[in-house]
C-alpha cells in the first residue's frame, strides 16, 4: 500500500512538471479536460492548464484523492461565479466582474405603476368629463435626471483606463498642501501600489459610478469572492489581481448615502468569509479596512452598518476603531 501511494505522488510530481512543459510549448490544450461540477453548474477545463496554477486542484485531477478516480470533482461550498472567473482567467490572463444594477428602472416602474393606480382609482370613483370610465390616460415617463458631483472628478486615479482630470503638476502642488487625516486616509488608498494589475493591462477596466441609483453590490462582491476562491486553491496570481481589482473599483467609487449598502453586504462577505490579518499583511481585510477609514461618516449614517459591527463579534469593530484612532 505505501509503495502504490509513493507511486501515485511521483506521478502526480511527474504530471504537474509535464503540464509546466505543455504549457511553455503550447501544448496544454492536448491534455485531457477534466470536469468541475459547482453549484449544479458543470465546467470543463483543461487539466494540464488548472494543474500548473494550483496545487489543491491538481491533487485532485492527478493524485490518490477520489476525484481522480471518478474523473472529475464536485466543489460544494464553493461559488459558481467565482469559479467561472477562474476558468476565464486560466485560458485569458483576465476575468470579467459582475454587473452593474441600474436601480433607476426599477423605481421607474414603481412610480409609473402607482402613478397608473392612482389615475385608475381616481377614474373609478368620478369619470372625467369627455372620458369612458373604462379609458387610460397614458402617463409620460420622465427622463432620469442627471446626478453630479464634484466627488466624482474630485479624486485621481491610476487603474485601467480611467484616468484623472488633473494634471501631475496639480498633483504635486495639492501633495504640500496640508492634508486632514481623512484626506491623508484617502490618499493612501488610492496612491496604493499594484503588481498584477500593471505587469497585465488586459480585460476591461472599471468604471467609475455616476449616480445614486447604480448598485455596484455584485462588482464588489464578484472580486471578494474570487479572492476567496483563490486563497482556498492557492492560486496566488489570481489572489492578488481580484484584491486589486477591488482595490480599482472601491478606489474611483463615490459612495452616495443611498448605496452604502453596497459596501455594507461587502463587509458582511469578507469579514464572514476570511481569517483575520496576521502581521499587517496586505489582505483584503486590510484594504476594506482603509476604505472604512475615509468614508466612515457616510458608512456610520448605515444603520446596516452599525449592527453589523456590533454582531460581526468583534474583528469588524476593532478595525474600524483603528480607523477611529487615526481619524482622531
Amino acid at each position: 500500500m505505501g509503495k502504490k501511494k509513493g507511486k501515485a505522488r511521483d506521478e502526480s510530481t511527474h504530471d504537474l512538471q509535464l503540464s509546466s512543459s505543455d504549457l511553455k510549448s503550447g501544448n496544454v490544450y492536448t491534455s485531457p479536460p477534466f470536469r468541475f461540477i459547482v453549484e449544479g453548474t458543470t465546467f470543463y477545463i483543461h487539466a494540464a492548464l488548472v494543474s500548473q496554477h494550483s496545487r489543491p486542484l491538481d491533487r485532485m485531477i492527478n493524485g490518490d484523492m477520489s476525484e481522480t478516480q471518478k474523473g472529475y470533482a464536485v466543489l460544494e461550498e464553493d461559488d459558481q461565479g467565482a469559479f467561472g472567473r477562474f476558468a476565464e482567467w486560466v485560458y485569458k490572463g483576465y476575468y470579467t466582474s459582475g454587473e452593474v444594477v441600474d436601480r433607476s428602472l426599477d423605481e421607474s416602474t414603481s412610480e409609473k405603476s402607482l402613478v397608473m393606480d392612482g389615475e385608475c382609482e381616481k377614474r373609478m370613483e368620478s369619470p372625467a368629463e369627455g372620458l369612458q370610465p373604462d379609458e387610460v390616460v397614458p402617463v409620460a415617463d420622465e427622463p432620469p435626471q442627471a446626478v453630479f458631483s464634484w466627488r466624482n472628478v474630485e479624486e485621481p486615479s491610476d487603474f485601467g483606463a480611467v484616468t484623472s482630470p488633473r494634471s501631475l503638476k496639480t498633483k504635486r502642488k495639492m501633495k504640500e498642501v496640508s492634508l486632514t487625516p481623512r484626506m491623508q486616509l484617502k490618499e493612501s488608498f488610492i496612491q496604493r501600489k499594484t503588481v498584477i494589475r500593471q505587469e497585465n493591462s488586459s480585460g476591461p477596466p472599471p468604471l467609475p459610478n455616476q449616480s445614486p441609483k447604480e448598485d455596484y453590490t455584485d462588482v464588489f462582491l464578484s472580486h471578494a469572492r474570487l479572492y476567496v476562491f483563490a486563497e482556498k486553491y492557492d492560486v496566488q496570481t489570481l489572489k492578488i489581481l481580484a484584491l486589486e481589482n477591488l482595490h480599482a473599483s472601491l478606489a474611483i467609487y463615490t459612495l452616495y448615502e443611498e448605496r452604502t449598502g453596497d459596501i455594507v453586504d461587502l463587509l458582511r462577505y469578507v469579514y464572514a468569509n476570511t481569517s483575520e490579518t496576521v502581521d499587517d499583511v496586505e489582505d483584503l481585510r486590510t484594504l476594506l479596512t482603509l476604505y472604512m477609514g475615509y468614508e466612515m461618516d457616510t458608512l456610520m449614517q448605515d444603520e446596516d452598518f452599525r449592527d453589523l459591527m456590533v454582531a460581526n463579534g468583534g474583528p469588524l469593530l476593532a478595525d474600524f476603531m483603528r480607523m477611529v484612532m487615526k481619524r482622531i
